[in-house]
């Protein structure tokens, strides 16, 4: 079967990639090679960066130049701070993030993208996209951006620029651990989208954008903050019965279940519930975004008891669990699918550069399904 961008929807390879090994009925997932399990409990995201762009762990002292390179990014100007100032700040997270970088485009005037370059500029604009999404959080809320701490992880220093409080080691263990889990998956559709920019020779910000737009979609990253949304209105696990058998009746899909890869659990579904239950009984993190995690975990039982879903073999995905995570870390809802794309941009860079590698335009064609060729008739001699 096609779609109609030519392209077969049942499973053909259109390249080759070194990034991801995707065994989708098993629910095998590998990283460069290494089981995704093993990256997951025992690796930080910064690691998980280098072995994307480099195809290898790094040794301490790779990792500390890695580490040095993405504190000196971290930081914005008081020009780009100022930009940040007059974006919109009603809109949809998404919406305000993908027009804060296509704006931000136009002041560093990005050169083309080439291969002995992209890491550094990929790695510089994964450096900075969280500070620029925990300014436009903070704006939108009517704060002052929060700078950088120079002494913090890439996970430490987002919760700090979010929350302008010393994140606990248990906040930053559940961040590091999302952003491990999301930072790759694939030839995806935002994936795809970024490395298609990426073969017309145009800029980072161009294919970054590009695919953030395609993350907004409710069949790809959006799918947290729609399940978020369904917990919240379920309010207590006691009604999540009651809100799943209406939603049922009335023929609603349930946001976070299924995926079209995996015919098993995700397997990256496991190190977000543990990390999200962690949460839950972390001191500091509130009674409503506990009863969050518990209403997530209510779901999630009925769903693997409901015959509607057993019949299907549909289970809770990633959006599914980075939901409650999200929720609990302090994240706006609106801002899900931002901190969604702010994990997975190691991932897109690597796509990108392999894509460059390749110098060719990815250009699909369409099968021609249309009428059979038929001869023009002037205006004066048609009638109906």
């Amino acid at each position: 079967m096609q779609n109609n961008l030519g392209l077969d929807i049942d499973g053909t390879l259109l390249g080759q990639t070194r990034l991801s090994d995707i065994d989708g009925a098993t629910g095998r997932l590998r990283y460069c090679g290494y089981d995704f399990h093993d990256l997951a409990t025992s690796a930080s995201w910064e690691e998980v960066v280098y072995l994307l762009l480099h195809d290898d762990l790094p040794t301490p002292d790779q990792l500390g130049n890695l580490t040095a390179q993405m504190t000196r990014a971290r930081t914005l100007s008081a020009e780009e701070l100022n930009i940040l100032r007059h974006i919109p700040a009603y809109g949809h997270g998404m919406d305000t993030v993908r027009t804060a970088l296509s704006t931000l485009a136009q002041y560093h005037r990005p050169a083309l993208m080439q291969p002995e370059t992209i890491f550094e500029e990929g790695l510089h604009l994964t450096a900075r996209l969280p500070t620029i999404v925990a300014a436009l959080i903070r704006l939108h809320n009517g704060q002052e951006p929060v700078a950088p701490d120079p002494n913090l992880s890439h996970a430490a220093n987002f919760l700090w620029m979010l929350h302008n409080a010393a994140p606990d080691p248990v906040t930053v263990q559940a961040l590091d651990t999302y952003l491990v889990v999301l930072a790759e998956n694939g030839l995806n559709i935002s994936t795809f989208v970024a490395a298609v920019v990426a073969s017309t020779r145009n800029d980072l910000y161009a294919a970054i954008t590009a695919a953030i737009s395609t993350l907004k979609g409710l069949s790809h990253g959006g799918a947290n903050e729609h399940a978020m949304r369904t917990f919240l209105e379920m309010g207590s696990p006691d009604r999540v019965a009651e809100v799943l058998s209406t939603m049922l009746a009335r023929k609603d899909r349930l946001m976070g279940v299924g995926h079209r890869i995996f015919e098993v659990e995700d397997p990256r579904v496991r190190h977000l519930r543990t990390q999200s239950a962690a949460l839950a009984n972390h001191s500091q993190v509130e009674r409503s975004r506990k009863v969050a995690h518990a209403i997530a975990t209510r779901t999630a039982e009925l769903i693997e008891i409901h015959p509607f879903f057993r019949q299907r073999k549909l289970y809770p995905n990633v959006e599914f669990y980075s939901a409650p995570l999200l929720y609990q870390l302090g994240f706006p809802v609106e801002y899900f699918t931002v901190a969604f794309a702010c994990a997975r941009m190691p991932g897109w860079v690597a796509h990108i550069a392999e894509q460059l590698g390749q110098r060719r335009l990815v250009r699909p064609e369409a099968q021609y399904v249309g009428r059979p060729p038929r001869d023009y008739v002037p205006l004066a001699r048609r009638t109906q």
